[in-house]
């Protein structure tokens, strides 16, 4: 399906929310999707996030160089010295793009936090905690709590002038249909919603969960 015209939509809620599976949706039905990374054919791939500050700094529109995609997510930059979380820039975004349409993916808070703690085998949060200098790891489970609740009350309360461009959708409660229903013009086959990704619940034992923890931990990661 060609594209056309249609308005861009952005996940503003956080990553492990199913920000995968909702890019996989969005592809499945013919459009460019950019999860996480703007992949290029014989160049480096890049952090959207990374190319999201950059843009701003430079005075560009915020998803200047990937412009010609229609779905983004999970828009998040982390390195040992900074920690940018992309969907807090939703107000750029509406100022850039005055057609777009955000979704604000929610799961349970707590589930959230237990699910960002063990990304990457523990080294995500990590990785955060140096970013923010904080002491310990629970003290960044606490600055996700504030940060969970500050952006969805921000959310809220700038889109109310804005309330048919903004699709709050509870990954653990909402059906696909309500979402695919709302976005119609996009033509998404609930068929292809999926959990990709999904580390809830499951368990890894013995040599290999051990292989991966370390690798997790010792591979290089280059800031981009």
């Amino acid at each position: 399906m060609a594209d056309g015209k249609l308005p861009k939509v952005v996940l503003i809620g956080f990553n492990k929310c199913a920000t995968r599976s909702f890019a996989q949706l969005f592809q499945a039905a013919g459009h460019k999707a950019l999860h996480h990374k703007l992949r290029r054919s014989l160049r480096r791939s890049q952090t959207m996030a990374r190319l999201m500050r950059e843009n701003l700094a430079a005075g560009r529109k915020i998803f200047a160089g990937a412009e010609d995609y229609v779905f983004f997510s999970d828009l998040i930059y982390v390195t040992p010295d900074l920690a940018y979380e992309g969907n807090s820039d939703f107000r750029q975004m509406l100022a850039d793009y005055p057609d777009t349409i955000l979704v604000l993916n929610l799961r349970d808070r707590e589930a959230w936090i237990k699910s960002r703690t063990r990304h990457g085998h523990g080294e995500f949060i990590q990785r955060y905690q140096a970013a923010l200098g904080l002491a310990d790891a629970a003290a960044v489970q606490d600055h996700w709590r504030q940060a969970w609740d500050a952006h969805i009350a921000a959310v809220r309360a700038f889109m109310a002038d804005y309330p048919d461009q903004l699709i709050e959708f509870d990954i653990d409660s909402d059906p696909i249909t309500d979402l695919t229903t709302r976005l119609s013009d996009y033509r998404l086959n609930p068929a292809d919603w999926g959990d990709s990704g999904r580390s809830r619940g499951r368990k890894q034992t013995g040599l290999l969960a051990g292989l991966r923890r370390f690798w997790a931990h010792v591979k290089h990661r280059p800031t981009v």
